[in-house]
């Protein structure tokens, strides 16, 4: 997926998704690569994650467990 970086103010950057730039979302610097700044373009890759997915079910399933049928 292309993503433009529109701006960069105080930590946070304003970075537009999608091949039409339709989707505006606020995220730290922090997250972007080295050398990201105000009017670079990224990739955006998006993976799947089965270990964290089965880590979160997990937490999910452990909560539920220790609530029991609490209303």
């Amino acid at each position: 997926m292309r993503a433009f970086i529109d701006s960069v103010h105080e930590g946070v950057a304003r970075v537009l998704l999608g091949d039409d730039e339709s989707l505006a979302v606020e995220i730290p610097v922090s997250w972007l690569p080295e050398g990201a700044a105000e009017g670079k373009a990224l990739r955006v890759l998006w993976e799947l994650d089965e270990e964290e997915t089965f880590c979160a079910r997990k937490a999910v399933e452990d909560l539920y467990d220790e609530l029991g049928d609490m209303p």
